[in-house]
């Protein structure tokens, strides 16, 4: 998948995309589940990563709502 097809499943909430990809906002530096109930973030705010840990390696910290690290 690209950045195109995941930024349509960020923004429906869709949950066959869950664990297919981590969402990582700059502003906050928090990285989210593709569900996750937080307010969606700005496009140009996000980084799209395939797996949790390359997030957490890029210095992003994982959501308290929707609990990326333990899914």
């Amino acid at each position: 998948m690209n950045d195109k097809h995941w930024q349509k499943a960020r923004q429906s909430r869709d949950p066959r995309f869950d664990g297919l990809f981590y969402v990582a906002v700059k502003s906050t530096g928090i990285y989210c589940r593709s569900i996750c109930p937080a307010p969606t973030a700005n496009e140009i705010n996000v980084t799209y990563y395939q797996y949790a840990h390359n997030a957490a390696k890029a210095g992003f910290r994982p959501c308290m709502r929707c609990r990326p690290d333990s899914a």
